[in-house]
């Protein structure tokens, strides 16, 4: 089967893994940090709710922490193409990890 092929239900270029992890968001134009809480991850994107407003188009950096110990974590730049609200001032932040440091 080619390596193009994708048998898995959502037509993807990669997998999504979902993933329950405090994530660090730092908006590196004000240097200013924001918590969130990691809902999956693929091969080049993310999915996270956090209470920081985001607009499409912004670059973030992210960093994914393991729970478990021994596991490095996720350090990367990230660019925001989707803000979903969810209310009480909580947001789904969704974008494509440009560059895995």
């Amino acid at each position: 089967m080619p390596p193009s092929s994708n048998d898995y239900d959502e037509k993807r270029n990669f997998i999504r893994m979902f993933v329950n992890a405090n994530v660090k968001i730092n908006d590196p134009a004000t240097n200013q940090d924001y918590q969130g809480r990691g809902k999956n991850l693929s091969g080049d994107g993310a999915m996270f709710t956090t209470d920081g407003e985001f607009q499409v188009g912004q670059k973030l950096n992210l960093t994914v922490s393991a729970e478990q110990g021994g596991i490095a974590s996720l350090n990367a730049e990230f660019k925001v193409t989707r803000v979903n609200p969810l209310g009480d001032g909580e947001f789904d932040v969704a974008g494509t990890m440009l560059d895995v440091k």
